[in-house]
Formats: structure tokens, C-alpha cells, sequence
């Protein structure tokens, strides 16, 4: 059975200092409801919980504060109501993330495929910031200031797939949407970015996949127990992938829920790279986004939290990004421009909920490191 839903996307496109664009956020924000209840808790944080994360923010994450402060004095709430600084997250998503790399693309090209799956209870905003003294970047935001993926100026390109196998990160640092944020904001090249992730604090199971245009790319597994975080790294010559378990032999001891969706979005990733190596292109890559797993990674489950919000295609050799919002599978891919003209905008897509054939056998369980499907 099908179910029609109409999501309301927002685009921001805003430049300036940090202070503008949180100024420029909040005079906008109440016109996008979800968005606004997603970026403001009714309950305040204590100062001292403030002046620790303004701490953490201004040593790993320069000038997102001010952001935030822009857009509390522009909302005239008390800034300890801005849910980003608080320990207390939003869910997050499933996601398929994919790169292949020049010796086996059809023009030599770094291309990078990622796909974003929840429910239709998510944000939805799209921003392309470009702040003084900072590389511009596109991404798609969480909480208004972190980013679940995007790419810089520069070519760095970088997305995340979640690890929690329902069991919540623990300790203290950043969730790992200012992460992937102080790594567009502060890093040209995958190795600058590897420097960050092992210094920076983080409370976050997560997989990251970071590129860069000189053909470096690595996936940083990372676990979160306590305060003591471990991060294990993988390359490969000719592509990556990772969806939501840990591939690293370190790391597959953590896992205490391997979904066996994970390994199938996992395998029909490789099969469709290994099926076409050497002929690779972006219409390859959108191929695998556009089709319904286990054919592709497009997910319509969204009332079952498996339902694809965005996709994205990046030539990271070029510094090209395009996006597809809602459905891949019926909606058109669009061209992101990293000098888009400032503005705010909403853009609506419909979007059909559908429920498994099988969901005792999708929905289920493998052990510790099994690839068995």
C-alpha cells in the first residue's frame, strides 16, 4: 500500500560573517515550522553548560557561537534554547555512501555517491554558505549549523552514515554534525581533515567518508564509549563504501545490531561497482542512488525510518555537486552552484510511502561482522 506525503524543503543561500548568517537564519526561521522545532527546545541549558560547549565551539569549531548567537538575538530567545548546544540530539538517519576513485571511473574522475535516509519527521534544509574568511560550502544542515554531508570550495568533500545500532554514543564532545561542519569550514584536503577528526572531541557512532581533489580518501570509522573514543581508518585504490555497520576488523567488535538492510545497501553498492569498473560515470552513480534497493539504495520505507530524504552525486575532481531531492527514483537531479544568489526559499516534493514485501527478513538482525544476507 502507497502513501502520499508532501515535504517541504528549505534552500538558504547567505553570506557574510558568522553573526550575519545566524541573523539571517532566524529572520527567515519561523516561516518553516519544523525547522523552527527542531532549532529551539522549550527548555533553557545552565550557563555552565553554555560557556562549556562556547568553549569546545571556539577551539575545534571557530565562529559557529556567533552563529548561533545571531540567530538567538535574531529570535529573541535566550541562547540557551538552541538545541545544537545541547547533549540531548535528535535521532539520527540511515545512510549509503559510496566513492569510486580514477582508475576505474570512465574519465578519470573522483566521484562520490550519497544517499539520506529517515522518516519524513527530519529537517530538510539545504544550505550553501559562504562566510568571511571561510571556503564556501553546500550541504545539507542538522540542527541549522552542523551538516550531514557537503563540499567546499577546495574540493573537500565529506558524509556520514550512522553506527548506533540503536545504542546511543556516550562521554563528552561534538555530535557528529559539527564535526563534518568544523571540516568544511577549516580544512582543504583529506589529510588536514584526518588531523582534525583524531583531535577533535566527538560523541558519535558514526562512519565518515572524507575525499579530496588530489585522489585521497579514507572512511573514519568511529565509536564513541564513555569519554574514550576509538577511530579506525580504511583506503582503497579503487572505491569505498559504508553504509551503517563497521567494515574495519578493530571496530566490528563494538557492533550489538548489524541490520541486515546495512549489508544488503553494503553489497549491491560493490556488485554494481565491480559490475561496471573502467566505465563509471555520473549516470552510474545516480544509477545506483535512483534504484529501489536491492537493485539500488533508494529506500521508500519512510513510515518504517528507511525512507530516502536526498541524494547527492559530487564529482569531487571538478567541485560539482548535484542533488535530488525527496524521491530519486522520480524527481529530477539539480545543479548546486556554489555562487547561487542570497536567498531563502522553500521548495515542496511529494513523496510515496511504501511498506516491504518481506519485513520479518529485511528488518532483521545478522551477527558481529556477517556479510550473510
Amino acid at each position: 500500500m502507497e502513501k502520499e506525503i508532501i515535504l517541504d524543503y528549505a534552500r538558504f543561500t547567505l553570506e557574510g560573517n558568522h553573526y550575519d548568517v545566524g541573523q539571517s537564519i532566524g529572520r527567515n526561521l519561523n516561516q518553516y515550522k519544523e525547522l523552527y522545532n527542531y532549532t529551539i527546545m522549550p527548555e533553557c541549558l545552565d550557563e555552565k553548560t553554555i560557556r562549556q560547549k562556547k568553549k569546545l565551539m571556539d577551539e575545534f569549531c571557530p565562529g559557529i557561537f556567533e552563529e548561533i548567537s545571531g540567530l538567538a538575538d535574531s529570535l529573541n530567545v535566550p541562547i540557551g534554547k538552541i538545541r545544537v548546544l545541547s547533549d540531548d540530539c535528535i535521532n539520527t538517519g540511515t545512510c549509503s555512501q559510496f566513492i569510486v576513485m580514477p582508475n576505474i571511473t570512465e574519465n578519470g574522475q573522483i566521484l562520490l555517491g550519497r544517499s539520506y535516509e529517515y522518516s519524513t519527521d527530519d529537517e530538510l534544509c539545504l544550505s550553501i554558505i559562504r562566510v568571511n574568511g571561510k571556503p564556501a560550502h553546500i550541504g545539507f544542515s542538522i540542527l541549522i549549523f552542523g551538516r550531514f554531508d557537503g563540499i567546499n570550495e577546495h574540493g573537500l568533500t565529506v558524509s556520514m552514515s550512522s553506527c548506533e545500532f540503536r545504542q546511543k554514543p556516550t562521554g563528552n564532545g561534538f555530535w557528529f554534525p559539527l564535526v563534518l561542519r568544523a571540516l568544511l569550514d577549516n580544512c582543504k584536503i583529506v589529510d588536514e581533515a584526518v588531523y582534525l577528526l583524531k583531535n577533535i572531541p566527538i560523541r558519535s557512532n558514526i562512519n565518515v567518508l572524507l575525499a579530496d581533489k588530489t585522489g585521497n580518501a579514507t572512511i573514519a570509522e568511529i565509536i564513541s564509549i564513555n569519554d574514550d573514543k576509538k577511530i579506525s581508518f580504511r583506503k582503497n585504490d579503487e572505491y569505498l563504501i559504508a553504509t551503517n555497520h563497521y567494515m574495519n576488523e578493530d571496530m566490528i567488535k563494538y557492533e550489538n545490531n548489524r541490520a541486515r538492510h546495512s549489508v544488503l545497501r553494503y553489497k549491491t553498492i560493490e556488485n554494481q561497482i565491480n559490475e561496471k569498473r573502467g566505465t563509471i560515470s555520473i549516470d552510474t552513480i545516480k544509477m545506483i542512488l535512483e534504484q529501489k534497493v536491492p537493485n539500488g539504495v533508494f529506500c521508500p520505507y519512510y513510515e518504517d525510518y528507511l525512507g530516502t530524504l536526498h541524494s547527492m552525486v559530487f564529482n569531487v575532481s571538478n567541485t560539482d555537486v548535484e542533488v535530488c531531492f525527496g524521491m530519486p527514483s522520480r524527481n529530477k537531479w539539480e545543479q548546486i552552484n556554489f555562487n547561487s544568489p542570497i536567498k531563502i526559499t522553500k521548495q515542496t516534493e511529494i513523496i510515496k510511502n511504501e511498506y516491504h514485501d518481506n519485513p520479518a527478513l529485511f528488518w532483521s538482525s545478522l551477527l558481529p561482522g556477517s556479510m550473510e544476507i
